[in-house]
C-alpha cells in the first residue's frame, strides 16, 4: 500500500510518502514515488567521509531536517490533491489523468536529468527545483481562494512541477554519496525512512481534517511553504556537492547510454529493477483508488482517508526501525514476500472491512513497504559504481516511475467502470501474482547485498 516515488518510485505511496522527493503525485508506486524516495539512497563519494558516523555529520542533518519538513508538506498534498480533483470532477478518470501528468516527466526527462546530475552542481539543482516547486504549488491554493479555474491550473502546473521533482531527485541521488559512505548505507537509509515517516504519520490525518474544515485547495498551501523551507536549508549546507571534474568532456547521449548499459549488463540489478517496476505500475493508481473507495464506494469522509494513510506511515516508521536493526542482506526474499503480502492486505481492504480493519491492514502494509524499499535502494546503491550513481538511479526511475502513467490511467478507467472496491482487489491480486511470478527467477530470488569489499 505504498505510494513516497523514489519517492524513485512509488513514495508513500499511494499510501505512502514520497518522502522528501516532493512529488505532487496522485498515484505513487510501492515504495514510493521514487518516486522511490531518493532520500534513501546513499553511497560513498569521498574516502575521507567513507565511514564517518552520521551523528557528527552536520550537513547530513541539515538536509535531513529540510527534507523532513518538506515530507510533511508532501503528505498533506498527496492526500489533499486527489480529494480536490475528485471534489471538482467526481471522476476517477480525472484523478488518473493528473496521475499521468505527475509521473510522465520521469519517463521523458529521467535519463537526461541523471546525466546532468553527474555534470552540474547538485546543490544548485536541488535549490532551483525546490524553489520552482514552491511557486508552482502555490498556484493551486491561490486559485482556490480566488475562485479561479482550479482544475485547469492543476492540469497546467502538474507536469512542470514534477519535471522539477525529477531534476531534484536526480541531483539528490548523486549528492548523498558526499554525505555518507558505503559503510553507513543501511543505517542512513533507515534514519531517513524513519524521520520522513514522522511527517507522514501526522500529515495525512491533518490533511483530511483540514480538507473538511477549510477545503482541500487551501490545505495545499502548506506544501508550498515547506518547499520554500527545504530550499532555504540547502543554503546552509557547507560541503560542496559537485561532481568530480572530468579529464575529458563527454557527450550527454554517451553518458546516458553508459548508465543504461551498466543496468542492462548487471543481471541482479536488472532483475530487481524489473520487479520494482512491475509493482510500481500495479500501484500507480493506489492513492486515487483508496480515496475513491473510501469516499465514493463507502461514503466515508476525508478524515477517514487521512487516518488510513497515517496508519500506513506508522507502519512504515516501525518497518524502518526493523530494517535498521536487521539490515537485511537477502533483498530478493524481502521484496518477493513484501509484494505478495502487500497485495493480500489490499485485498482485505477491498472487502468492505470496518475502518479499524482498514487501518490495521494499512499499518501492516507500511511495515512491509519500508523493508522492501530500504532493501531495494540499498542493493541498487551497492551494485552501482560511484561515477554512475546518478545515471543508474535515473535509469531505474525512468522505468519504475516513467511507466506509472500506464497504471494510473488504467486505474482511473477502472474506478469509473467497476468501482473502487473491485479496482483495489485487482491491484492486490496482481501484486500477489508478481511476487509469485518473480520468485521463479533466480536473479531475484537469490539477490543479496554484497559484503563490504566485495566486487559488485
Amino acid at each position: 500500500m505504498t505510494t513516497p516515488a523514489e519517492r524513485d518510485a512509488p513514495d508513500p505511496t499511494d499510501l505512502a510518502p514520497t518522502r522528501g522527493t516532493h512529488p505532487v503525485v496522485i498515484a505513487p508506486g510501492p515504495g514510493g514515488a521514487e518516486e522511490e524516495p531518493l532520500h534513501l539512497v546513499a553511497a560513498v563519494a569521498s574516502p575521507a567521509i567513507a565511514d564517518a558516523p552520521l551523528r557528527g555529520n552536520r550537513d547530513f542533518w541539515v538536509i535531513l531536517l529540510g527534507q523532513g519538513i518538506s515530507s510533511f508538506g508532501d503528505a498533506i498534498t498527496n492526500t489533499a490533491l486527489p480529494i480536490l480533483v475528485l471534489a471538482l470532477t467526481g471522476s476517477g478518470l480525472a484523478m488518473g489523468v493528473v496521475g499521468v501528468l505527475s509521473t510522465l516527466p520521469d519517463l521523458v526527462l529521467g535519463l537526461p536529468a541523471g546525466a546532468y546530475a553527474d555534470r552540474w552542481d547538485r546543490r544548485k539543482m536541488m535549490f532551483v527545483a525546490d524553489l520552482g516547486r514552491a511557486v508552482l504549488t502555490a498556484v493551486i491554493p491561490i486559485s482556490a481562494w480566488l475562485g479561479g479555474p482550479t482544475l485547469a491550473l492543476i492540469l497546467l502546473v502538474t507536469f512542470p512541477m514534477n519535471a522539477l521533482r525529477v531534476l531534484w531527485l536526480a541531483a539528490f541521488t548523486a549528492a548523498v554519496p558526499g554525505l555518507v559512505g558505503r559503510g553507513q548505507i543501511a543505517r542512513a537509509n533507515a534514519v531517513f525512512e524513519a524521520f520522513f515517516n514522522i511527517g507522514w504519520i501526522v500529515g495525512p490525518a491533518l490533511a483530511g481534517l483540514l480538507a473538511v474544515a477549510i477545503g482541500p485547495g487551501p490545505t495545499i498551501a502548506i506544501d508550498a511553504i515547506t518547499f520554500a523551507v527545504s530550499a532555504a536549508t540547502l543554503l546552509l549546507v557547507r560541503r560542496p556537492l559537485k561532481p568530480e571534474a572530468r579529464s575529458e568532456p563527454t557527450h550527454l547521449l554517451a553518458d546516458i547510454r553508459e548508465g543504461i548499459a551498466f543496468v542492462a549488463g548487471q543481471p541482479t540489478l536488472r532483475a530487481v529493477i524489473a520487479l520494482w517496476t512491475t509493482t510500481s505500475v500495479i500501484y500507480a493508481g493506489l492513492t486515487s483508488g483508496l480515496i475513491f473507495y473510501i469516499t465514493v464506494d463507502r461514503g466515508l469522509g476525508a478524515d477517514v482517508v487521512g487516518l488510513v494513510l497515517s496508519a500506513f506511515a506508522v507502519g512504515s516508521l516501525g518497518g524502518s526501525l526493523v530494517a535498521a536493526r536487521m539490515a537485511f542482506r537477502a533483498v530478493g526474499p524481502v521484496m518477493l514476500i513484501g509484494s505478495a503480502f502487500m497485495g493480500l492486505t489490499l485485498v482485505i481492504v477491498a472487502l468492505d472491512a470496518p475502518v479499524p480493519v482498514l487501518m490495521g491492514a494499512s499499518f501492516v502494509a507500511g511495515i512491509l513497504n519500508a523493508n522492501v524499499l530500504v532493501s531495494y535502494l540499498t542493493l541498487r546503491t551497492q551494485l552501482s559504481p560511484d561515477a554512475l550513481l546518478g545515471r543508474v538511479g535515473a535509469t531505474a526511475r525512468t522505468l519504475s516511475v516513467g511507466l506509472m502513467p500506464i497504471g494510473a490511467i488504467v486505474a482511473g478507467v477502472l474506478l469509473d467502470a467497476i468501482g473502487g472496491s473491485a479496482t483495489l482487489a485487482l491491484m492486490g491480486a496482481l501484486s500477489i501474482a508478481a511476487g509469485l511470478g518473480f520468485a521463479l527467477l533466480p536473479n531475484v530470488r537469490l539477490a543479496r547485498v554484497p559484503r563490504r569489499g566485495a566486487t559488485p
